[in-house]
């Protein structure tokens, strides 16, 4: 080892740190934890976005550094490898996974799918519509939208009860968001069996490593074992690739291929070195589901104390009913520096809240106390 440093490395390092510092001061969802800042409406904590607050590892960042010295060549660099390494993880074929650029792109996809060869969307309400939902909302596709069961649950026997022969494709999270509960396996494995038969079955499982309940499991092997069964994970919550853009889908050869060509995209090679060294930092992983269950306890403490009503989760996030508006809600603690989740209908008086640090949302209850108790 020598402490000899070459001009290029001399370089690198250095954007490297004043880029980390330029992100550091004008980040908008800061931290407690940063010294010298404060909550504000301006530039508020976020409970909102079921974002990682601790960030992209070390090691994934070292990765990200090290592949700008193969990122100026074409080839998607280290897309093999990648591939590899999730197909051991799941004990799946790699000709079974598809590598994109976040797995919104394959929601999008499938909405585009959809859209091509007709058809209507089937899917629970409340559930997660930033994507696949709001992307078939652009292209006019029918949606025949299933409430909960009483529990806040999906309900899958009046989903089986909605169906009709125009449903294209039933659209599912597991665990659901912005409500956070899981299907159970014995239940959704026959679901999505006798689905499969008359449409696309497909499941979100963008929380999947935050699940602890045991009756859960990954539908992963299901649709690498049957046609018209897809499932996608992504890098953007456990691995905080938000904004990285790393996805995967999961699904027979045939229904994979029809995917890849309707995809527009690519994955950059800096992304794609990221993963690898992040799904391989295994210590990170269990640090951050720490944090997210010391951060839940924080929240299902104040939700006990106060008589809340609330789900426990299996996600990075919770749901609890606010005794009022949530709009309102959100607007007086948005006062006090914490960004909370927006209204999801037809719950109006329930908020999700993301679980940040620790120590942020030990402050998110001391502002919940001050407002309204």
């Amino acid at each position: 080892m020598t402490d000899k440093m070459t001009r290029r490395q001399w370089l690198t390092a250095t954007t490297a740190v004043a880029g980390g510092l330029m992100f550091a001061n004008s980040g908008t969802a800061q931290s407690l934890t940063i010294e010298g800042y404060k909550p504000t409406k301006e530039n508020p904590i976020h409970f909102s976005s079921n974002e990682n607050p601790y960030g992209i590892s070390r090691a994934a960042r070292n990765a990200m550094i090290k592949s700008f010295d193969v990122a100026h060549l074409y080839g998607g660099s280290g897309r093999r490898e990648l591939t590899e390494l999730i197909a051991g993880i799941e004990q799946v074929p790699a000709e079974n996974i598809l590598v994109t650029s976040g797995s919104a792109e394959i929601l999008h996809t499938l909405a585009l799918i959809v859209g091509i060869e007709g058809g209507s969307i089937l899917a629970p309400d409340p559930t997660f519509d930033n994507n696949f939902m709001k992307y078939a909302d652009r292209m006019g596709i029918n949606k025949i939208r299933v409430p909960v069961a009483k529990d806040m649950s999906i309900d899958l026997e009046a989903l089986r009860a909605a169906y009709t022969d125009d449903v294209s494709i039933i659209y599912l999270c597991n665990p659901n968001n912005p409500v956070p509960t899981v299907m159970h396996a014995e239940e959704l494995t026959k679901f999505c069996l006798e689905m499969s038969k008359k449409c696309y079955v497909f499941i979100d499982e963008a929380y999947y490593e935050y699940v602890t309940d045991p009756k859960y499991k990954t539908m992963v092997p299901l649709a690498v074992a049957n046609e018209n069964i897809i499932v996608t994970r992504t890098t953007s919550k456990i691995h905080g690739f938000a904004g990285v853009r790393v996805g995967f889908g999961f699904g027979s050869k045939n229904i994979l291929k029809k995917i890849k060509d309707k995809i527009t995209g690519t994955v950059s090679t800096i992304s794609i070195h990221g993963a690898i060294a992040s799904y391989k930092d295994k210590e990170t992983q269990k640090f951050v589901l720490r944090k997210n269950q010391q951060s839940l306890d924080i929240l299902y403490e104040m939700f006990e104390k106060h008589n809340l009503k609330y789900i426990k989760s299996n996600s990075n996030f919770t749901y609890f009913d606010t005794g009022i508006q949530v709009n309102e809600f959100s607007k007086r603690m948005l006062q006090h520096g914490v960004k909370v989740g927006r209204q999801f209908q037809p719950f109006t008086t329930w908020c999700r809240i993301s679980t940040s640090k620790p120590e942020d949302t030990r402050y998110l209850v001391e502002v919940y106390e001050k407002e309204f108790t």
